[in-house]
């Protein structure tokens, strides 16, 4: 599968050479020999030589007829995975296929690299005719010898020795792991990464789609980079590993030839697209925003440019270029974003770092470094799932952060900061639909509106910081003495009001007289001063179920009113009715 990460790397390591990574035979004169008999189940790339084409195209007479006269020009590789820059120029891998039994042995010989634009194989038994198989990009998937996404050629080796050259050419880098192997292995190899890829891609593609829904209910576009950023990464991948040719474009040559560089620029640009938006680099690092999308015009323009010349060659080298600029990106935004204080930064950095260690694993396997092995080779698979996995996280985090801070905002708008009680908006709504739940059922329910008496003058004589303390103590005090059940706020000022829900007047007189009571005996010290203050009570209830909750609480207002008429420090109770409200006193003229 390609990974524009590890090619970035073998590019940057292999300085964009022409020469693939080997050393010269040890014994020259003589073409490695593969057993037909042997079932290789990894790569054998190392068990064969090669040659690099010079400028001009070389046929399979030229081939043999430069490797008998100067055996010298063959090399062997160091590693079983061949690598070469972009745009190297063709390859020749030369073995003898030795077979000592008296009958064929079918074998399938394969290059297990997707992208790579045109492989010959060819077959050149002792006594018998030659064969030619052929497979690439540059050719409809129908028309490949065999109709798979790998380059590959099945044979049965004749008794004796047959002479095996493949010639591969592409623009892309050059990657080339050789199997040998029974069709059984290389079906169970074949299993074995249509169920890996099956993982990948169907990991990161439910994350998209997820993201995607995500973004047409809540209209944010961080979903919509995320779902792009995630999209773009399967695209890119689908482009290189020769699965978008198999299942999407089997016929489209000329698209699968510029889809690397474009889908490549689709990725860099989503992915830095979602880091912006996630990190609002806009508003917490102009400069770098600003910068990133001159950057992103000016590759746009680049990648136009070779587009319209028709340089492949320059579309896939800048392509690779700005990967390590885009990693720098995401890596930098990621630390200063966190350093900076955003916690949702985190898993957007552990993210990035797990997909630049899969890549960096992928990189040293194939340049051959590292021993190649089907999880170093993945590697990079591994870490864009991770990433993905938690860059969801991040967003998660971010939305839970989000959440919060709304309900933390709605609370903090229905509670009174001073003492804790719910204030108007968060007692009018659940206070109305009980009340809405008591009238149609016919049950007791009672208002009681409680204003504390003479509270001006604590102001005026002690100051409003005592003033501020009077009242987080009656609030307190109210809150205490309230019945479970009972509902209670701050409704301005010095004003509170109660809901009292199945409560008759004469239960609802016993309440108000206690509330009364306690307060009177409530004492709150101020610079060793002892304040003392009473309350009016007033309180209503209804007569009809017509009755709406206002004009309850307007009708225990009048009482209170009647309370402080009538000398203060004491509970007035009465009922309403289903008559036109009429204009009743109000008691913000007395304290």
């Amino acid at each position: 599968m390609p990974h524009y990460w590890p090619l970035l790397c073998v590019l940057i390591l292999l300085n964009l050479t022409t020469s693939a990574t080997a050393e010269s035979a040890d014994e020259y004169g003589s073409v490695p020999v593969i057993d037909a008999q042997s079932d290789y189940p990894g790569a054998v790339t190392d068990r064969v030589a090669f040659l690099a084409e010079q400028g001009e195209r070389l046929s399979v007479e030229q081939v043999q007829s430069l490797i008998g006269r100067n055996p010298t020009v063959l090399a062997r590789p160091q590693t079983s995975v061949l690598v070469n820059g972009i745009n190297s120029g063709a390859i020749w891998l030369v073995a003898d296929v030795l077979n000592p039994t008296d009958d064929p042995i079918l074998r399938r010989v394969s290059v297990r690299t997707g992208w790579l634009e045109r492989v010959d194989f060819f077959l050149l038994p002792d006594d018998r005719p030659p064969e030619h198989f052929v497979s690439g990009d540059q050719i409809p998937l129908d028309e490949r010898s065999l109709a798979k996404r790998i380059p590959s050629a099945d044979y049965p080796f004749p008794p004796g020795k047959t002479r095996l050259l493949l010639r591969i050419e592409t623009a892309d880098p050059m990657l080339v792991p050789l199997y040998f192997s029974s069709l059984t292995t290389s079906h169970g190899r074949e299993q074995s990464e249509t169920a890996f890829y099956s993982f990948v891609y169907g990991a990161m593609f439910a994350l998209s789609a997820y993201n995607l829904m995500l973004f047409a209910g809540l209209r944010q576009r961080r979903y919509l980079f995320y779902s792009l950023y995630m999209g773009s990464y399967l695209a890119m991948t689908a482009s290189y590993s020769g699965i978008g040719m198999a299942l999407l474009w089997p016929n489209a040559v000329g698209w699968q030839q510029w889809a690397p560089p474009l889908l490549m620029l689709c990725f860099a640009s989503a992915g830095l697209a979602f880091a912006t938006n996630f990190l609002d680099t806009k508003r917490h690092q102009p400069r770098l925003h600003r910068a990133i999308q001159i950057l992103l015009g000016a590759y746009f323009a680049l990648v136009t440019t070779c587009i319209a010349l028709n340089e492949q060659g320059a579309a896939l080298r800048l392509a690779f270029l700005v990967v390590p600029v885009f990693s720098a990106l995401m890596l930098y935004m990621g630390v200063s974003s966190w350093l900076s204080g955003n916690q949702a930064a985190r898993y957007f950095l552990l993210g990035t770092l797990a997909s630049v260690v899969g890549a960096s694993i992928s990189a040293l396997t194939v340049s051959g470094v590292i021993p190649y092995t089907q999880p170093g080779y993945y590697a990079v698979d591994i870490g864009m799932v991770l990433d993905a996995m938690l860059l969801a996280l991040a967003l998660a985090d971010l939305v839970r952060r989000n959440e919060q801070a709304r309900m933390t905002a709605e609370r903090n708008a229905r509670i009174d900061p001073l003492t804790g009680l719910n204030n108007r908006r968060g007692f009018l709504p659940v206070a109305e639909s009980l009340w809405s739940l008591v009238s149609r059922k016919n049950r007791n329910i009672c208002v009681v509106v409680i204003d504390i008496d003479h509270f001006k003058n604590i102001n005026d004589q002690y100051g409003h910081a005592a003033g501020d303390r009077v009242l987080k103590a009656i609030a307190g005090e109210l809150d205490r003495s309230r019945r479970k059940g009972d509902l209670l706020a701050r409704w301005g000022g010095e004003e509170f009001t109660l809901l009292l829900p199945e409560t008759d007047q004469a239960e609802a007189h016993k309440v108000a007289e206690r509330f009364r009571h306690n307060i009177e005996q409530l004492v709150t010290t101020d610079r060793g001063k002892m304040i003392r203050c009473t309350i009016s009570v007033g309180v209503a209830s209804p007569h009809s179920e017509h009755v709406s909750l206002d004009h309850a609480i307007a009708t225990a207002d009048h009482n209170l009113y009647q309370a402080k008429v009538l000398g203060r420090n004491q509970v007035c109770i009465g009922s309403t009715s289903d008559e036109p409200e009429k204009d009743l006193p109000s008691t913000e003229k007395i304290s």
